[in-house]
Parts: structure tokens; C-alpha cells; sequence
């Protein structure tokens, strides 16, 4: 269960605080590392950990 001062709704949704930015997250985009919530940026600065795949462009496709 999550320290409730660790929680924001600054998202819209009810979420963790990253433990290294303090930048308000989802849970579903906050990763557990060392028992506390971080966020992508902050897990790839501390463990050096890459994506195993590459970006792909594909022409016609638009996500707005």
C-alpha cells in the first residue's frame, strides 16, 4: 500500500510521486525500483537501462 503524502492527483488520476524528480505520475507509467515509485527518465539515469527495441516511423499513422 502506498504512503498516502507519496500520492498526487496532479495527473487527473490518483498516482505516486516520483521519488527522485517529483514529478506526479500514473501507475501505470510509475516503475518500482529500490521500493519506491519512479519515473522513466529517473529509472533509465540511475540503472542505465535501454529499451530493447527502436522507434519505428510509420507514415500515415497520427496519435493526437
Amino acid at each position: 500500500m502506498p504512503d498516502p503524502s507519496k500520492l498526487s492527483t496532479a495527473t487527473g488520476q490518483l498516482g505516486p510521486i516520483c521519488a527522485i524528480t517529483g514529478k506526479p505520475l500514473t501507475f501505470s507509467e510509475a516503475l518500482v525500483l529500490d521500493n519506491q515509485y519512479v519515473c522513466w527518465e529517473a529509472y533509465v539515469e540511475i540503472t542505465g537501462a535501454k529499451p530493447s527495441t527502436d522507434g519505428k516511423d510509420i507514415k500515415g499513422l497520427r496519435l493526437d
